[in-house]
């Protein structure tokens, strides 16, 4: 192989892992709808996929794939690349060692911080509501609270910034 061709391939590997069983047709050019394909894993190994139906993509990019696999409904969540997101999105955490984002999804219910406050190691910074749950999340160290960057209610996404210490 050319050293170009073996980068992109090994780069692909790492990204998708081995793909060498999936026929070459369908891995460049995807199933159409009802179209059924025979995937070699191993000797005696077989599975048979059949493309179902793609949903249409939703406000944030994804869309729904269903398709069978050995005669078994599956679904599948896909980020549509070609749709661009409706869905606003959040700074993520950059430096760990100065802001603090959100541990998981859900609402931030509440901010116990505020801008110029100095704190110590374990004070609770925010509360995150998820499933009629409750996480605080806190300080890890002593500092003091540079900014706040999102309200109280809003919705957020693992790693979303919600404080930044100095």
């Amino acid at each position: 192989m050319f050293p170009k061709v073996f980068e992109e391939y090994y780069q692909h590997a790492q990204v998708y892992g081995n793909v060498e069983a999936i026929p070459t047709p369908a891995f460049f050019y995807g199933l159409k709808l009802g179209e059924e394909i025979l995937i070699t894993l191993g000797k005696g190994k077989t599975i048979i996929v059949k493309l179902l139906y793609v949903l249409p993509a939703d406000e944030s990019g994804m869309r729904t794939v269903v398709f069978e696999l050995n005669g078994y409904a599956r679904r599948v969540q896909v980020r549509d690349r070609s749709v661009k997101s409706e869905v606003p999105t959040n700074k993520k955490v950059s430096d760990p060692n100065t802001e603090v984002g959100a541990p998981l999804q859900g609402k931030l219910s509440k901010i116990l911080v505020k801008a110029g406050d100095t704190i110590s190691a374990n004070t609770p910074l925010f509360i995150i509501e998820a499933m009629k749950m409750e996480t605080t999340v806190t300080a890890t160290r002593d500092s003091k609270v540079k900014s706040i960057h999102l309200r109280e209610g809003t919705m957020v996404q693992g790693e979303d910034l919600v404080v930044e210490l100095e």
